[in-house]
């Protein structure tokens, strides 16, 4: 590694001094904020604090009581889920009180799971899904060049989504546009959620890469202040080029249980462990002084450990996630059929894909943050006979990749399946960039797809079988968190063909995956009151199973669509065309109306966007009025 040349100026002991104290008060802060929500993502933050610091106590031009002063430095985290370290510097820096910190991804907290500025002050903008900061803050420089030369562009990167195509795009155009007023600024930790960066994507050689796209590449110690300071000193010197600098830096930096260890990408420390962390970084007494800071911070770390105890006593094996079904049933049948290959795109540990992997390596291809790429390359191997089953998170697959998905697997029928986690809005601390709301309805308009969303852990075995079976493109949605048991594991399932859980004469019940257990729960609340259901789980909304819809609708004359969903383009749509075209009666339908979702435990989300067992308790009693 290139070394910059050490600061010689009088006061830069002083000034690096300062800022080592300062990054050890944002080190406590993200760490109490992440373990106060128990959620969020410590090892990169951890890695990209000494850099932010730097940034946001030295160099960033920007005002707390004017926080959208025009001519203000920009600064991007596209790396969105490391915001823990932002809202640390933004609370230090007095955007907002330093006690609000503990709100973190809690309901109606303006400290959402990835940064939003619709609601955080300071947050010039919204990211989350990766490898799309640079391309704002290209868009940003070029128009700040010319209203305020002196303002400055950094954009923060990740190194693993380097791997995304869009950071070349911005790279190539912030050249052509000659953007010295950009500088980026690569946390270069070697880590991603899967593993190592130059195992699961090799990024090298990067300073290379770089150059030949034509930048100014400066390469640093990322926790050297010296050198962070230098290289931003230096960035922005050239008159004809943007400038990006390469920090190398340790994911979990200052945490020894935490450095370089994957499994820390996006877990939270219990208290025993945020114990021990705070007292590696500031000793006994800063943790007596974070107490005094935070005045909940003890309520918390009792609760925390009771809760703790509870679940390891209470541990109920009542429930389980369908992802993980996916990914039994998925190794299960590699060992049955040789032509099954699996794709993945950085997150097999989250859609449970790593089971295959671990047993048919060979068959496993890892291509890192690069859904559009790994779409398209599904399509190639479906071309050739192979079974594909590509999987990532459920916003990404129908979004990043839509074109790649209508064009090169609808359009000309290959035999893909597309797997997905985190569906609605069951990644719900995550915030809105990670909740899929609309894919279903993306995924519905695209001619000769099939579209599953299994209900339970049981249903997600059979139907992920039935999709293997099934010659062509489907899309299978799966839960992130835990859902009740609703079949048995001999029940038979087929595509297209919905199934009845209960059956009344004065209210018909339709959901699927997640919302079939709160259907079911609201139709025994309304057994109480003598109301008897229809409980239909329409695991598959394209094709739809119209006859039993409609024999269900015409015994009924009410119907209550459940998803979770926007309520325009998936379930609440079909069953209303349906309706509409072949047998009109009254109908509501129960998902989001038309908004966007925010960060919060997911129970809490259902019951603020009038989702929850009540409201369709509710829903019912005002249809059956009509």
């Amino acid at each position: 590694m290139e070394k910059i040349q050490k600061l010689n100026e009088e006061d830069a002991n002083k000034l690096t001094a300062f800022l080592m104290e300062k990054a050890k008060t944002i080190r406590e802060d993200l760490l109490t904020m992440i373990f106060a929500a128990q959620s969020g993502h410590p090892g990169g933050s951890l890695s990209a604090t000494d850099i932010v610091t730097a940034l946001y106590f030295h160099f960033l031009r920007i005002d707390p009581l004017n926080p959208e002063k025009p001519d203000r430095d920009r600064f991007i985290l596209s790396k969105g889920h490391t915001c823990p370290v932002w809202y640390a510097c933004l609370a230090e820096k007095g955007f907002f009180p330093v006690e609000e910190l503990l709100s973190l991804r809690a309901i109606d907290s303006r400290l959402q799971g990835h940064p939003d500025m619709r609601k955080t002050p300071g947050v010039d903008y919204t990211t989350g899904s990766l490898g799309q900061g640079l391309s704002l803050g290209v868009g940003m420089a070029l128009s700040l060049r010319s209203d305020f030369p002196d303002s400055k562009v950094y954009v923060l990167l990740g190194d693993g989504e380097l791997n995304e195509g869009q950071v070349w795009e911005a790279a190539l155009a912030a050249s052509k546009f000659a953007l010295k007023n950009l500088i980026a600024i690569v946390d270069y930790n070697d880590l991603q959620l899967d593993g190592f960066c130059h195992t699961i994507m090799p990024i090298e050689p990067l300073k290379d890469k770089w150059l030949s796209f034509g930048w100014n590449v400066l390469e640093i110690n990322g926790h050297d202040f010296n050198e962070i300071i230098t290289s931003i000193n230096l960035a922005g010197r050239d008159d004809n080029r943007p400038t990006v600098i390469i920090a190398h830096t340790v994911k979990g930096k200052g945490v020894s249980f935490m450095e370089n260890v994957c499994d820390w990408h996006g877990i939270a420390p219990n208290a025993g462990q945020y114990i021990q962390a705070i007292e590696e970084i500031s000793g006994v007494q800063g943790f007596e002084n974070l107490k005094k800071k935070f005045k909940n911070l003890t309520g918390m770390l009792e609760e925390q450990e009771r809760m703790q105890n509870k679940k390891s006593i209470d541990m109920s094996s009542a429930q389980k996630p369908t992802r993980d079904a996916y990914g039994e049933v998925l190794a299960e049948m590699g060992g049955e059929n040789a032509e099954i290959v699996v794709l993945e795109a950085d997150i097999s540990k989250s859609t449970r894909t790593k089971i295959f992997a671990d047993r048919f390596p060979e068959r496993f291809f890892q291509f890192g943050v690069a859904e559009a790429n790994m779409m398209a390359a599904a399509a190639g191997f479906a071309s050739t006979g192979k079974i594909p089953f590509v999987s990532t998170y459920s916003v990404f697959s129908s979004m990043r990749a839509c074109e790649q998905v209508r064009t090169f697997i609808a359009y000309p029928k290959m035999n893909v399946k597309i797997a997905v986690s985190h569906g609605g809005i069951t990644p719900a601390n995550d915030g809105v960039t990670h909740q899929a709301t609309e894919d279903m309805g993306i995924m519905r308009t695209i001619p000769n797809m099939t579209i599953v969303m299994p209900a339970d852990y049981y249903a997600t075995k059979k139907l992920v079988r039935a999709a293997a079976n099934h010659a062509g493109p489907v899309y299978l949605r799966f839960t992130r968190d835990a859902v009740p048991f609703i079949y048995s594991e001999n029940e038979e399932f087929e595509l297209g063909k919905g199934k009845i859980l209960e059956e009344g004469s004065q209210l018909t019940l339709i959901a699927n995956g997640d919302m079939v257990c709160k259907a079911l729960q609201a139709s025994m609340e309304l057994r109480k009151m003598g109301i008897q259901s229809d409980v239909i789980d329409m695991h598959t909304i394209k094709p739809l199973d119209e006859e039993l819809i409609l024999k269900s609708a015409a015994k009924t004359g009410k119907v209550i669509t459940i998803e979770d969903h926007q309520i325009n383009g998936a379930l609440g749509s079909a069953v209303a065309e349906l309706l509409s075209e072949k047998l009109p009666c009254h109908m509501v339908r129960i998902g989001l109306r038309d908004t966007f979702a925010e960060s919060g435990p997911y129970e809490l989300l259902l019951e603020k966007y009038h989702m929850s067992v009540a409201d369709i308790t509710r829903q019912a009693e005002a249809l059956l009025k009509l």
